[in-house]
């Protein structure tokens, strides 16, 4: 991948903003982005990206279409430059738009994310390229960030504590931690669900005929999880006498069950999760503050998906069964501007009421959708030019990729003409000369024995050219 940038600050005041391309017709400019680093300005357009430029291969995509530049009072403002099909920021069209972070912009049948990074986000960024451990789906700094304290966590023998909003994945970080700190069982236990009379009991076992219903000696969940690690989620839930019991067993590494005359040594991890702030909680004397300080050193912090809507396309495809499902531009944009208040577990059930018909019709559309998640978008539509569509005579869609058997037909139905071709694809001409190339395919092959003076084709790709220098960064796709 080839980077353009201007000499980086120092690693102390390294910040940025950056637009980044989540979603469009072309899977490989996925990922692409351009990055801000000074008070200049980004010109977005159709065609090819170059210094100060985010060039777009979409015909939906005006050739001035739109420019993010820097107002002294306003900030990062987006302007629509008269494009004919219109930008959009969170489903609304706009003609001028101070950016916030976060904000999905849409631009032709791309779909991109305004995003701010700080010193740490933009390190981690440049130092890891390496995919997220265990089941944690993601790419974005903020599933770096998460995959970095695990990596932590699991390096350290104490108490590890996981924080998050409800439906972020807590278990599934904790199975991470569990994964990378070497082997043994996994075992979760929900401390909500725990009957105040029986947890004790549930937790550190009990011996025989220590309380009615009794039969036969228990070790516990604590008995179960030995040498490897026991999950406490939703901690804060749990009674503060029992509590007191789990500070005991935390001190000394022993457990003694309801009943039981001797304490027992129990070598394994303690991973808690929960979605209160602990410190507010100990200050409301809803959690004691001895048993919190237990967790202190090892925190591992998960983010609302809100704050990553860079991996939600990506964790979209993952519950439908992978990218075999792709998604059109309508819905994926509806999916990316809704808020997830129940964050991932949300949208894995959304995915899951849909997954059966996406993979009956091939792709995942926005009439799919629930109505709460599509209903920004829904007055939209009619703004928007109908998509190119199937092409009967040629048997394919003029709005996807070509394969190299697609591409022939279109080189040979029209004779090797590299700007008709282009017409129909809706791609630039040196686009096709691309695709040519790496399809192996030989476009003089296509040509007409004769093609006459009057039209000559000319073999060099359009040049675009801006009077624009700014300190942007037009980076390459991520590593798929």
């Amino acid at each position: 991948m080839e980077t353009k940038s201007s000499p980086a600050p120092s690693s102390v005041e390294m910040q940025a903003w950056r637009l980044l391309v989540l979603h469009g017709p072309d899977e490989a400019t996925v990922g692409s982005s351009a990055v801000l680093a000074s008070d200049r300005s980004l010109a977005i357009g159709r065609g090819e990206s170059t210094q100060g430029v985010l060039g777009l291969g979409d015909p939906e995509v005006s050739e001035q279409h739109a420019r993010v530049s820097l107002d002294r009072e306003a900030g990062w403002t987006l302007h629509d430059l008269g494009s004919r099909n219109g930008t959009f920021v969170g489903g609304q069209r706009v003609t001028s738009r101070q950016l916030q972070d976060g904000d999905v912009l849409r631009i032709g049948r791309h779909l991109l994310l305004w995003q701010y990074l700080d010193g740490a986000a933009c390190q981690r960024l440049v130092r890891s390229r390496l995919p997220p451990p265990s089941a944690l789906v993601g790419r974005s700094h903020e599933a770096l960030r998460v995959r970095e304290e695990i990596q932590a966590a699991a390096a350290m023998p104490s108490p590890a504590l996981i924080l998050g909003e409800s439906g972020v994945g807590k278990e599934l970080a904790a199975q991470a931690i569990h994964e990378a700190a070497g082997a043994g069982p996994f075992v979760p236990v929900n401390c909500a669900a725990l009957p105040e009379s029986l947890a004790e009991s549930e937790l550190f076992g009990h011996a025989r005929g220590a309380f009615t219903g009794a039969s036969a000696e228990s070790t516990g969940l604590f008995g179960l999880a030995e040498g490897g690690t026991l999950f406490l989620d939703e901690i804060a839930e749990m009674p503060l006498a029992l509590q007191a019991k789990l500070l005991r067993a935390l001190a000394t590494g022993e457990v003694r069950g309801v009943g039981q005359r001797q304490a027992r040594r129990i070598e394994l991890r303690i991973v808690a999760a929960t979605n209160v702030e602990l410190d507010a909680a100990v200050r409301d004397g809803r959690f004691r503050g001895d048993l919190y300080a237990r967790f202190v050193g090892c925190h591992v912090r998960l983010s609302p998906l809100r704050r990553r809507r860079e991996d939600l396309l990506e964790l979209a495809l993952h519950f439908l069964g992978g990218a075999a499902v792709p998604l059109t531009t309508d819905a994926a944009d509806a999916l990316l501007i809704h808020d997830w208040p129940w964050n991932v577990r949300e949208l894995e059930h959304v995915m899951a009421a849909v997954a059966v018909q996406a993979r009956t019709r091939g792709r995942l559309t926005l009439d799919m959708l629930l109505a709460e998640v599509r209903k920004p978008l829904e007055g939209r539509q009619r703004t928007l030019p109908p998509k190119p569509g199937w092409d009967a005579l040629l048997g394919i869609r003029r709005d996807s990729m070509p394969n190299r058997d697609e591409l022939r037909r279109v080189l040979d139905h029209f004779q090797g003409n590299v700007s008709r071709v282009a017409a129909f694809l809706g791609r630039e001409r040196r686009q096709v000369y691309r695709l040519a190339e790496q399809h192996s395919l030989d476009i003089v092959d296509s040509r007409a024995p004769s093609t006459g003076a009057g039209s000559p084709e000319t073999t060099s790709p359009q040049t675009v050219t801006h009077e624009v220098a700014i300190d942007a960064v037009v980076s390459g796709p991520r590593t798929r």
